[in-house]
């Protein structure tokens, strides 16, 4: 009784077992030839910044780190630690890119967010909470408005633009003088 239900179960995954064993190094080769393809990458960029580059494409994150500052792409971006505590940061968005560089003594951050939120509430969170600043210019262009806000330390360029499946981008670019 037991060596016909033994057939019985071999006859079954015999075909499944072949199926993996031929499907399993398909599936490995197609991630070498990713990852060789993001290392071709990686090097190209870093041939053209000087700096080091990591890419994975799995994960969809990018980090670029130079002389002159990092930048991380994706799902692994934050804000900078010292991004700076005067310009408030969209409650519950997600940073989508963030980079800090350095140029003649002046720092710069950038960050890209995306929120749920609308671009009119983006835009109005902005303007009750940029104490100590001063707008220098708005634009409203309907699906994208900017802001210039001034203070004695900062510059900062906010944008808020909306995106598709009712996201908003919002893009703070911080300069200090």
């Amino acid at each position: 009784m037991i060596a016909p239900m033994r057939a019985a179960v071999a006859v079954v995954l015999a075909p499944l077992v072949l199926a993996a064993a031929f499907a399993l190094p398909s599936m490995g080769c197609k991630r070498l030839a990713e990852r060789a393809a993001e290392k071709a990458e990686e090097k190209a960029i870093e041939k053209g910044t000087g700096g080091q580059v990591s890419i994975n494409g799995q994960k969809g994150t990018m980090t670029i780190v130079t002389d002159a500052g990092t930048m991380t792409m994706g799902e692994t971006a934050k804000i900078p630690d010292d991004f700076p505590k005067a310009v408030p940061v969209y409650p519950g968005a997600k940073a989508k890119m963030a980079l800090k560089s350095a140029s003649a003594g002046k720092e710069v951050w950038s960050v890209s967010l995306e929120t749920t939120d609308t671009k009119d509430q983006v835009v109005a969170y902005y303007k009750a909470n940029m104490t100590g600043y001063t707008v220098a210019s708005a634009m409203d262009m309907g699906t994208s408005t900017m802001t210039v806000y001034q203070s004695p330390k900062y510059d900062v360029t906010m944008m808020a633009a909306a995106e598709s499946a009712g996201k908003t981008g919002i893009t703070l670019n911080v300069a200090s003088k």
